[in-house]
C-alpha cells in the first residue's frame, strides 16, 4: 500500500504528465511558426513554404514561415535555439546547419540543443563538365587528374559551400588532385564550366537549365544511390569505381531542445503523411528535389554521424 508521503511526491509528476499528454492533444491551438534561415526562394524555404500549406490543409489551422537569413544560417538558427520548446516554433534547415560550428563558432550547440522532427527531402549535387569537353566519363577526369596532378579544374559556389566539398571528397576517395575555383555563386561558376573557363562544376539545381539546354553534359550524381531528379546519371561511386562518396544537401527540420516528445511525434507524424502525397512529390519533382522522408526518431538515430559527416567534409575542404 502507497504511504501518504509517497502519493504526496506522485500526484505533482503524474499531473504534469497529464498536462503534457492534455497540451500535446490540443496542440497546435495557435499559428507555428517556421523558421527559414535563408532567404526567400531557396530550396530550404520553398520546402517549409510547401509543409505549411500542406499543414494547414491537414490540421485546419495555421503555419506561418518566417525567413530569418544572416551567418550562413546562423541567425535564424540562433533563433529556433533560444525559442520556447513548445512546439510553436521550428526551425527548417539544410547541411550548413552541421558545417557552420566547423566554419565559425555559434551561440548553439546543433547535436543538444535541438529536437529532431524529420528529413523532408534532398538533393544530390551533380558533376558536369561542357558538352564539347573532352571528359566524356569520370574515369576520363581521374585519369587526365593522375596524369598532371592539379591541371584539371572544377568551379564551386564558394570555398566551404557543399559543392567545394564535392571536389575534395572526390581528391580523397579517388587519390586524385583537382584544383579548386570558387566562385560567388553556382549560377557563374555554371555559366564558366559551359564557356570552358574551368573544366568541371559540381552543382545542385543551378545546373539544370545549362543541363536542359544542351551546354552541360553531367558525369555523375554525388548521391550513394541514383537520383530520380537525374535517373540517367550514374553515382560517383559507380562512375569512378570508388566507395563512400555520398554527399546529399537534405533539408531538416527541429524544435527547440525541451519539445515534449508528444508534440514532436504529432509533427513528425503529419509530416510523414505529408512527404508521402502525390502532391508533395510532385512539388519536389518540379523543384529537382528527391523526396526523401525520415521520422524524428530515425533521424535522432543518425545525428552523430551526420554531424561527423559534414565535420570531415569542412576538414577535406582545408586541405
Amino acid at each position: 500500500m502507497l504511504s501518504r508521503r509517497t502519493l504526496l511526491f506522485a500526484f505533482p509528476a503524474i499531473g504534469s504528465l497529464w498536462a503534457t499528454r492534455g497540451a500535446a492533444q490540443s496542440y497546435p491551438v495557435r499559428p507555428v511558426r517556421f523558421v527559414v534561415p535563408v532567404a526567400p526562394g531557396a530550396a530550404t524555404d520553398l520546402v517549409a513554404r510547401q509543409v505549411s500549406v500542406s499543414l494547414n490543409r491537414l490540421w485546419n489551422g495555421s503555419a506561418v514561415v518566417e525567413n530569418r537569413p544572416g551567418a550562413g544560417g546562423a541567425v535564424g538558427t540562433d533563433v529556433v535555439a533560444k525559442s520556447p520548446p513548445d512546439g510553436y516554433t521550428l526551425l527548417f534547415t539544410f547541411s550548413s546547419h552541421f558545417t557552420n560550428p566547423w566554419v565559425e563558432r555559434t551561440p548553439y550547440n546543433v547535436i543538444t540543443d535541438f529536437e529532431p522532427v524529420a528529413r523532408l527531402a534532398s538533393t544530390a549535387l551533380v558533376m558536369v563538365t561542357a558538352t564539347d569537353s573532352p571528359f566524356k566519363t569520370v574515369r576520363d577526369v581521374i585519369a587526365a587528374a593522375r596524369k598532371l596532378p592539379g591541371s584539371v579544374t572544377y568551379a564551386s559556389a564558394g570555398d566551404g559551400t557543399p559543392s567545394h566539398m564535392c571536389g575534395a571528397l572526390l581528391n580523397a576517395t579517388a587519390g586524385i588532385r583537382l584544383n579548386h575555383v570558387p566562385y560567388k555563386n553556382g549560377s557563374l561558376a555554371m555559366i564558366e564550366t559551359a564557356n570552358g573557363q574551368v573544366q568541371l562544376a559540381f552543382s545542385g539545381p543551378a545546373a539544370l537549365p545549362l543541363i536542359r539546354a544542351g551546354k552541360l553534359r553531367v558525369l555523375a550524381v554525388t548521391s550513394a544511390k541514383r537520383s530520380a531528379v537525374m535517373a540517367d546519371a550514374p553515382t560517383m561511386n559507380k562512375a569512378a569505381g570508388i566507395d563512400g562518396y555520398d554527399i546529399v544537401s537534405p533539408v531538416w527540420a527541429f524544435a527547440p531542445k525541451g519539445t515534449s516528445a508528444a508534440i514532436v511525434g504529432k509533427l513528425s507524424e503529419a509530416f510523414g503523411v505529408i512527404a508521402a502525397s502525390s502532391e508533395f512529390k510532385a512539388f519536389c519533382a518540379a523543384q529537382s528535389l528527391d523526396p526523401d522522408f525520415q521520422s524524428a526518431a530515425a533521424v535522432q538515430a543518425g545525428l552523430a554521424a551526420e554531424a561527423e559527416k559534414w565535420r570531415r567534409l569542412v576538414q577535406l575542404t582545408r586541405g
